[in-house]
């Protein structure tokens, strides 16, 4: 006969594994709802908490922290940040984890430090995304020894974990592809030079390129539809015959500018993350494709093996290039 076990009782009673535990260690914050539903799964399925494992889990409660930076600025459209919670919670939910998020920027970073926040908040590992090489908590990770998983960040600590697709790899075949494709003149249109994430996609295109040539917009659709319609009125953006932007929501300020001006089928135009709105732009949005989702599933689970066994983790999740309608690649 099948041995009944906590998950259990969480699937029949639709509720997390942490739920039904923190209901069997008697925590305070559980509503009468949720109790009430894990009491009947628990007696359905004939499942008696064992008395020495639930004094053991209430000693040994452990709690991962999901810290992401500046989502306020998030632009709308950018579903990343929510990709990222939903991946983290899905998988932790099916663990004896507790999960909490944390919004953080430069101004909280400035007031407390990230050892400080883990100590008054019980953390037992941490998962951080968002991150400039600027901010205090960046500089805080070179010297961290607390189990943390760091999304698209490169930080010069060995004990700190990273998840993330190539950058730079991926960055280096999307501009080869266009070269193929003949064209020459490819402006790349970074996001923010503070960034890691902005240094690995440049330097993929760099490694590409005879003459490189990099303008920033800071992630931001306007600001690369400023930039665009100011360089047609230099004359800049003559010089180019293709545009690679770091980011698929400064390329959707490229399209957006070069419709107005008449051009959009002057320039291959491509860009970085497949986000929704790629395949509903007119022309639909050649880019290169990160599994957002999947990124932050193996992130929970890294850090949760972490935790476990005190071992950081590097780990490269597959990208894959996109044609669609603004570029021809293939």
């Amino acid at each position: 006969m099948k041995k009944i076990t906590i998950r259990d009782v969480a699937k029949l009673a639709d509720v997390s594994v942490s739920s039904v535990s923190r209901v069997f260690n008697h925590y305070d914050d559980i509503s009468e709802e949720t109790k009430k539903k894990v009491f009947e799964a628990a007696k359905e399925l004939g499942y008696v908490p064992n008395s020495a494992a639930r004094s053991l889990s209430s000693k040994q409660l452990k709690t991962v922290a999901l810290i992401l930076s500046d989502i306020n600025v998030v632009a709308r459209g950018v579903a990343m940040p929510l990709e990222i919670i939903s991946g983290v919670s899905d998988y932790l939910d099916d663990t004896d984890y507790e999960f909490v998020f944390y919004s953080t920027n430069l101004k909280k970073q400035q007031k407390k430090t990230l050892r400080q926040f883990c100590s008054e908040n019980n953390i037992s590992g941490v998962i951080i995304q968002g991150l400039r090489t600027t901010d205090p908590y960046y500089e805080e990770l070179k010297q961290f020894d607390l189990p943390v998983v760091a999304i698209d960040l490169q930080i010069d600590n060995k004990s700190i974990g990273i998840v993330s697709v190539d950058n730079k790899r991926a960055a280096f075949e999307m501009t080869t592809s266009l070269v193929k494709k003949g064209h020459q003149n490819i402006l790349f249109m970074n996001g923010d030079p503070k960034a890691s994430v902005s240094f690995e996609r440049e330097s993929g295109y760099r490694m590409a390129v005879l003459q490189p040539t990099v303008v920033y917009a800071d992630f931001s659709e306007k600001k690369a539809f400023d930039l665009i319609i100011d360089m047609a009125e230099t004359g800049d953006i003559k010089k180019y015959d293709a545009i690679f932007a770091a980011s698929d929501l400064m390329a959707i300020g490229c399209l957006k500018a070069l419709k107005k001006l008449g051009m959009i089928n002057n320039f291959a135009l491509v860009g970085f993350d497949d986000i929704t709105l790629a395949s509903y732009t007119s022309p639909t949005l050649t880019t290169v494709r990160q599994d957002v989702l999947k990124i932050a599933q193996i992130a929970a689970k890294n850090v949760t093996a972490h935790i476990e066994t005190g071992e950081a983790k590097h780990t490269l999740v597959d990208f894959e290039l996109i044609e669609r309608e603004s570029a021809k690649i293939f």
